[in-house]
């Protein structure tokens, strides 16, 4: 989970004397102590973690041929959270690679939903409807994709960090003196959207006693990837003030922890409880005729 509201790379570049060089050129982090130095490491391996969860969850998708056991409300929120994030990093000039990322997040986000919507609305009601939906979806998704493209671009180009700093009468000079507030209601908002997105899941899961169709793998990969993020915020703490000015970042990161062992235990719970997989159109209708000869 990204933190719009770290400080901005242009004000941390110049002064690290004593931390690695390296580390300060690339990721604009000051690690000058063996502490902050474990809090970057796992900041990376949050990092790392955070770029495949989502791959399982497509995969057993495309498996099953169907995303009933996936909550879409799990989907939407996830989305929201991570659009907060993106802008969040868009203006307060974070580096580009944090940016690149939020919109990875982003895309991978909006594949879910694409995936979700395709199983449960379109892939069971025939052939030639399928065809025709997933033409209509791929000229549907170009206009949004493209905005994407062009807003991330934008920001790139306009954010803070490509003013003149000479210009006291620019308009991003003003606006950048209120964007940690900005930052922070924003990483409060992405991490309410977290909470708010496994309540949905873990409802369905309770209702149909089967978490079959949610990803297990999926899980495993999120569950280190949030405490290696609130470990590495917690590792790199300078204080009481730090820890409140990275506060919704943390509680979106450790807080999820929560609900996803409550998830994990549902799958526990509900281990063999096997949901009526639905047959493709073409299947039913062959099971029907023979059923019609048998008798």
């Amino acid at each position: 989970m990204l933190d719009p509201n770290s400080p901005s790379p242009m004000s941390l570049l110049p002064e690290c004397p004593d931390g690695i060089q390296w580390i300060n050129d690339l990721f604009a982090d000051c690690v000058d102590t063996d502490v902050k130095l474990a809090g970057f490491f796992m900041g990376f391996l949050s990092l790392v973690l955070w770029l495949i969860p989502t791959i399982p969850q497509l995969y057993q998708n495309y498996r099953l041929k169907q995303c009933e056991g996936l909550s879409i409300m799990f989907i939407l929120f996830w989305l929201i959270g991570d659009l907060s994030n993106l802008i969040g990093t868009m203006l307060t000039a974070q580096q580009p690679i944090q940016k690149i990322i939020g919109f990875y997040y982003l895309l991978a986000d909006v594949i879910l939903l694409a995936q979700h919507a395709y199983y449960t609305r379109i892939y069971n009601h025939g052939k030639r409807a399928r065809r025709v939906a997933q033409v209509f979806a791929i000229f549907s998704s170009l206009p949004l994709f493209a905005s994407m493209f062009l807003f991330v671009a934008f920001a790139l180009h306009m954010g803070p960090s490509s003013q003149d700093p000479s210009s006291d009468d620019s308009v991003w000079d003003h606006f950048h003196k209120n964007c940690e507030y900005i930052g922070y209601a924003l990483g409060t908002f992405a991490a309410i959207s977290y909470f708010g997105g496994r309540i949905p899941q873990m409802i369905k899961n309770y209702r149909r006693q089967s978490c079959e169709g949610l990803s297990l793998t999926m899980l495993f990969i999120i569950i280190p990837g949030n405490i290696t993020y609130g470990l590495a915020v917690l590792l790199e703490s300078t204080g009481g003030d730090y820890v409140w000015r990275h506060l919704p970042w943390l509680a979106g990161s450790m807080g999820c922890c929560f609900f996803d062992f409550i998830i994990l235990y549902q799958f526990y719970k509900y281990r063999g409880n096997k949901q009526f997989e639905r047959l493709p159109v073409d299947s039913v209708d062959e099971q029907k005729n023979e059923d019609v000869e048998d008798a």
